[in-house]
């Protein structure tokens, strides 16, 4: 359950088990500046996506015209760094189209699009694999896929160790008598990808194939989503039995799909809702929670009277809530009846039970986090200098760190926004433009889920037109640090701590004692501590990791109880009396003294084995012995002879 809610736009994933993570806050990201992948070139066509995996690599993808005719071109990054654009289509003579990327660890990427044949055209797919620098040949996904410029739309999802999904649709009639204007009949189909090879899921996924939907356009393209474990979800939008455009979704297997759930609702707030919803957006996280966010139009007599963003939640595949999506609702910040949500504009993003949902309210650029019992307060992320459509685009991460981008443009010229901002609600702004300048057109992001994001958009008109990237790179995760539970006496002790996540770039940690630096440059998760330089009670161990780019997170301050010192024992005499007093220091400072070991003999045959301060009186004069044998509960032990004279 996720605890804390940061009012600076993202709500923290701070789970019961992380929640002392707050208190160790990562240093500012960095932010790239634009890097140019293309152009200027009147040859570029549009962009087509970007990814990134978790391991922070990844690429973009989109269509550029060689000898008149449109192919496909994709960019890798890796090891913080673009490398060249390079044909993906290679062999294929005709048109393609419809190109998007999905990007797995080590460099991972798969690229799928459309290829113009004649009656029905194909789709096909190409993989760089870990490792290479080239794409492999292209091969066939599916041979008929009709005519596409009715609108295929594909989505593609890809998990870290290289399974991924696609998603496209499949036009069969473009003017069904059976429906209402407007609408067409097709299959949406998936297909899966193990790593090698492409296999079809069979039947379509749609609710049902006598069921039309609305034309295709860019708003209400299918979407699919995979988890770390290769399983996915799926969305699509199609017309329910009273010809309303509803969203629905299935969960996707190896071997299997679950059942068509219906995610916009029938009825809301107690009102039947017959208004449609005309575009929604889908995310998924590692463990296969779900996020789907949509703009739902009012209709007469309804609860609202202006287009809304609501959102429903569906908890991981572990949960038994699984099995559907929850309650819509609302993420727009308008109260009862909210700000008119442009159309064109909702992105979401999800990490555990956390979301945040980016949408556009007229020109300017939102965002809204929640969770699964939390709704967080709506914040305007631009300044309200965008003569167009802010478009905003966010991505969320584990510990509550999120990376944002929207569009601003001004007359002819714009730029890219992008921001970075830190689990505590610290912001940095950057914004980024291709060298030739021009409008922004299309803008893209895609997570990391640590808090890093890959933006991609293409800027300019005609022979301008280019393809530009940016990066954020978060600095690390916050993590533990594992010390001994009890106190120790040894003269090395093992510091252990768990890996600082961080996408982009290596990690080296370093090792402070009480604010002091002992070691650094530490490339391993463990450092053994030489206690002799070090005072015995509680010490306070923190290790500071620092990423390629120089960015610093410290750790979760750990407790190294470290005990070093026998017990101290002293003896006061006063007549007759003699007084044994044993300490092993401080309260919650040392180990404390073990009772079965402590044993005094006061040499005229008594003896004790009390803790602390002991009375002893002595009978006749005489010269007496005595032995004192303490010892503390990690070994540390004293043993004191002395003489005592009784007159």
């Amino acid at each position: 359950m996720y605890l804390r809610l940061f009012q600076a736009g993202v709500l923290a994933a701070a789970t019961a088990a992380l929640a002392t993570t707050i208190a160790a806050a990562p240093a500012s990201a960095t932010i790239s500046s634009g890097a140019l992948i293309d152009g200027p070139s009147s040859a570029i066509r549009e962009l087509g996506g970007s990814a990134i995996s978790s391991d922070g690599s990844g690429g973009l993808v989109y269509r550029k015209d060689v000898d008149g005719r449109p192919h496909i071109f994709a960019a890798q990054f890796i090891d913080g760094r673009w490398l060249p654009a390079q044909q993906v289509d290679v062999g294929q003579r005709f048109e393609s189209s419809w190109p998007v990327i999905g990007a797995g660890n080590d460099g991972r990427l798969v690229v799928v699009w459309v290829q113009e044949f004649g009656a029905s055209d194909r789709l096909f797919s190409a993989t760089l694999q870990p490792g290479s620098r080239r794409f492999e040949a292209p091969v066939p996904l599916d041979l008929f896929v009709g005519d596409s410029a009715l609108g295929t739309y594909p989505a593609i999802s890809m998990a870290a160790g290289g399974q991924a999904y696609v998603v496209y649709r499949v036009v069969t009639e473009s003017s069904p008598t059976s429906a209402p204007p407007g609408n067409v009949l097709g299959e949406y189909r998936v297909a899966r990808y193990n790593g090698q090879l492409w296999s079809s899921l069979g039947a379509p996924i749609n609710r049902s194939l006598a069921s039309a939907q609305p034309t295709p356009t860019a708003r209400n393209r299918p979407q699919i989503g995979t988890d770390q474990l290769g399983n996915a979800v799926v969305a699509w939008q199609e017309l329910d039995d009273e010809f309303i455009p509803r969203i629905f979704a299935r969960r996707v297997f190896a071997s299997a799909t679950g059942i068509a759930l219906q995610v916009s609702p029938r009825s809301l707030d107690g009102k039947i809702v017959r208004a449609g919803a005309d575009e929604f957006a889908l995310a998924v996280g590692r463990s296969g929670e779900s996020a789907i966010a949509w703009r739902q139009l009012p209709a007469d007599n309804g609860a609202f009277t202006r287009p809304r963003v609501l959102l429903s939640l569906s908890p991981d595949v572990y949960s038994a809530e699984a099995i559907g999506f929850g309650v819509p609702r609302a993420v727009d910040g308008g109260g009862s009846n909210g700000p008119e949500a442009r159309p064109g504009s909702i992105f979401t993003s999800i990490v555990g039970a956390a979301t945040m949902t980016s949408f556009s309210s007229g020109l300017g650029a939102n965002s809204t986090a929640a969770t699964d019992t939390d709704i967080g307060t709506t914040i305007r992320l631009d300044a309200g200098d965008s003569t167009t459509a802010a478009d905003p685009r966010g991505v969320i991460g584990n510990s509550g760190a999120a990376a944002f981008a929207w569009k601003r443009n001004s007359g002819v010229s714009g730029r890219v926004m992008m921001r970075e901002q830190r689990a505590d609600g610290v912001e940095t702004d950057r914004s980024l433009s291709a060298p030739k300048g021009g409008q922004i057109d299309s803008l893209m992001l895609a997570g990391t889920g640590l808090g890093d994001g890959l933006g991609a958009f293409s800027q300019g008109t005609g022979a301008g037109r280019q393809i530009v990237a940016g990066v954020i790179d978060a600095p690390p995760d916050v993590f533990n640090v594992q010390t001994p539970i009890d106190f120790v006496r040894s003269r090395t002790v093992r510091i252990e701590w768990d890996p600082a996540q961080n996408a982009i770039g290596r990690v080296k940690y370093s090792v402070m004692v009480d604010d002091e630096l002992v070691a650094e440059e530490i490339k391993g998760l463990q450092y053994s501590l030489k206690t002799s330089s070090v005072e015995s009670g509680t010490r306070t161990i923190t290790v500071i990791a620092t990423d390629e780019a120089g960015q610093e997170t410290t750790s979760v301050p750990g407790i190294l109880k470290l005990d070093r010192s026998a017990p101290k024992v002293s003896l006061r005499k006063s007549g007759r009396k003699l007084t044994v007093s044993i300490s092993d220091g401080q309260a919650k400072k040392s180990s404390g003294l073990a009772s079965s070991t402590t044993q005094i003999n006061f040499g005229d045959g008594s003896r004790s084995s009390r803790r602390g301060s002991v009375n002893h009186r002595y009978r006749a004069s005489g010269r007496y012995r005595v032995t004192v044998t303490a010892a503390d509960e990690i070994g540390n032990r004293r043993t004191l002879r002395r003489w005592v004279v009784i007159r």
